[in-house]
């Protein structure tokens, strides 16, 4: 950070080591090389101690080290483009994803990485970003494959090739509203479902094969797999996350 020991930083930085070595399960030590992690990543000392006990609250959660955890959650936000201000909110989802999914915040944090800004266009944020990479996990799908899926998935949706904009339209299902904004893709993928009902096994691969990349249809049949409900608890967690925010209650718990 390019500061001295004799700085007024340098002394906010120990205070903050010492007071997290106090009230989490790291040490004072731990907690100063988590701070150096930050400044590696580029923040400023003032952005650091804000940041710490995220960091550190990010790899208590995930079983993961400091080094990995500062790397994850800077990483991330910076690909998603996401703010200082965000970032305990983006902490607590992924915690929160690896509760009520088959998968964990280390490979999260690598699905998430492999999405990068492709995920940007998702309507729903990081909230909708979780609720995918937990859905796709939750058939087996984790970490970079999974990431890999699911960023593939939104580009054939988004940009789709002549070939599969004709199959969409020919099926009736479109991923942009009348905005031109992204639609959730729990409300597309419900879509497809049901455009492919009345279809033959063959008929629906053919059509799916024409859309997506046939290395990801795995990822896209456990979407078109998931039931309504699922998707439903998956919403109802984000309502009751935004009710928590609005008065201050814990309803997710």
């Amino acid at each position: 950070m390019d500061i001295t020991r004799m700085s007024d930083d340098y002394q906010i930085l120990t205070a903050s080591a010492e007071e997290m070595g106090a009230a989490t399960k790291f040490s004072a030590t731990q907690a100063g090389n988590a701070l150096n992690y930050l400044a590696l990543a580029g923040y400023d000392a003032q952005q650091s101690v804000e940041a710490l006990p995220t960091v550190l609250n990010t790899a208590a959660a995930g079983g993961i080290d400091l080094a990995y955890a500062s790397d994850l959650i800077t990483d991330s936000m910076s690909a998603l483009g996401l703010s200082m201000s965000e970032l305990e909110g983006f902490s607590d989802k992924l915690a929160k994803t690896s509760q009520k999914s088959n998968t964990n915040v280390a490979q999260l944090g690598v699905a998430i990485l492999t999405v990068g800004g492709t995920a940007k266009s998702l309507s729903g944020g990081v909230e909708e970003l979780d609720t995918m990479l937990g859905l796709i996990a939750d058939n087996g799908i984790k970490g970079a494959e999974g990431g890999t899926a699911l960023r593939n998935i939104i580009l054939s949706l988004s940009a789709p090739t002549d070939t599969a904009a004709a199959a969409m339209e020919r099926l009736n299902v479109s991923a942009f509203d009348s905005q031109g904004k992204m639609r959730d893709l729990s409300a597309v993928f419900s879509d497809f479902n049901a455009a492919l009902a009345p279809l033959t096994d063959q008929e629906k691969t053919q059509a799916l094969s024409e859309i997506f990349n046939k290395v990801d249809l795995k990822a896209v049949n456990a979407l078109l797999g998931t039931s309504a409900e699922r998707f439903g608890i998956k919403r109802l967690h984000r309502k009751l996350q935004r009710s928590r925010r609005a008065d201050g209650k814990d309803y997710g718990r």
